[in-house]
């Protein structure tokens, strides 16, 4: 398990930076994906993982190892406060092992990895926007007899 977080951005990123101020950890991605229950329960959802990732490679950790260790770190709930019932759950949904998509960048702020993740969450929080509802199978109803 690798500690790191998500880097905040705002809603329209670099296309129109300062329009909104509020900031956000990611952005439920619009595109359509093809994979298993895409749409009805999985969702996109792209983000910026801050982690020291050149320390982790230059110990001998691949870069698969370094995105799984993250994403496990995301997935742990946050701990149970004193007295609550209720069973806390992942802040971010119920994260894939692994992204559909990840590369490791660099800039100012430091190291980084851009990714797409797969959530269970159609809707969270701490992310823009809403994922969207996929193909579902069409209900046929009863068959109707034929008039004669």
């Amino acid at each position: 398990m690798i500690k790191c977080s998500l880097r905040s951005m705002e809603e329209y990123g670099k296309w129109l930076p300062g329009y909104n101020t509020k900031t956000k950890l990611g952005k439920y991605h619009g595109s359509t994906f093809h994979f298993k229950n895409f749409g009805i329960t999985h969702w996109v959802v792209g983000v910026y993982i801050n982690v020291g990732y050149k320390k982790f490679l230059d110990e001998g950790l691949s870069e698969e190892d370094v995105v799984r260790g993250c994403i496990e770190y995301l997935n742990q709930p946050p701990p149970r406060k004193k007295y609550q019932k209720k069973k806390p759950v992942p802040l971010y949904g119920q994260l894939e092992k692994l992204p559909h998509h990840y590369q490791f960048r660099e800039d100012d702020d430091g190291t980084f990895i851009e990714t797409l993740l797969i959530t269970n969450q159609r809707k969270n929080k701490n992310f823009w926007g809403a994922g969207g509802i996929g193909r579902t199978k069409r209900k046929r109803g009863r068959p109707r007899k034929d008039e004669e």
